[in-house]
């Protein structure tokens, strides 16, 4: 597995003349990842290990949550960590139950296009339900401050499991490093390279 991680063009912060253009790339989701291989050959590899999705990819109107490499990474070295405390060997997404792999990995696309347009506007931002096994998750517009202005930085995505809970205190959220890239069956958000696939749940049944 390539652990390899290729950061975002863009710079952390968006400053009072930040405009975010529309990035669009002539193709479906499937291919845009297949053409970035230096930084989506982890998701690839856990698409090919549960090919069914690979067809929505192609031809549904689907919004991704796409985690990079390196959110693999790290969710692999907190799995192996724990694995190595109870003495156990490590592991890797090529031993990952599948049907864990479908389980969480369906959390991050939706069958349905939400670009930051749908969300900007609600306050308290909505719930969306996973491709295949419609478990609920959370997304909310936000925008950074920068040099001292309000609203005048980088804007986001907070994508949120919220584990079945009303309670925001139990909630578990990440960020997206860049929005709104458009593909011919759908759009792009891409999460930042801090988020645990997962949301830390991966290898919960390997332990």
């Amino acid at each position: 597995m390539c652990m390899s991680y290729i950061s975002c063009e863009r710079g952390d912060l968006y400053y009072e003349d930040y405009s975010n253009s529309i990035n669009t790339y002539d193709g479906d989701i499937y291919s845009y990842l297949e053409q970035n291989k230096g930084v989506f050959d982890s998701l690839l590899l856990v698409l090919d290990r549960i090919y069914p999705y690979q067809d929505s990819l192609k031809n549904q109107d689907i919004t991704l949550f796409a985690p990079t490499n390196q959110s693999f990474t790290l969710a692999l070295l907190n799995l192996n960590t724990q694995r190595r405390l109870a003495n156990n060997p490590p592991i890797y997404l090529e031993d990952i139950d599948r049907n864990e792999l479908d389980t969480l990995l369906s959390r991050y696309i939706f069958n349905d296009v939400i670009s930051t347009e749908n969300i900007k506007n609600l306050k308290d931002g909505r719930y969306l339900n996973s491709l295949n096994h419609g478990y609920r998750m959370h997304v909310q517009y936000k925008v950074l401050n920068a040099l001292g202005y309000v609203g005048g930085g980088q804007q986001q995505i907070v994508f949120t499991d919220p584990n079945n809970s009303i309670f925001e205190r139990y909630w578990e959220k990440t960020t997206t490093n860049s929005i709104n890239i458009y593909t011919k069956n759908g759009v792009i958000h891409l999460l930042t390279p801090s988020h645990n696939f997962g949301f830390g749940k991966l290898g919960i049944y390997s332990n």
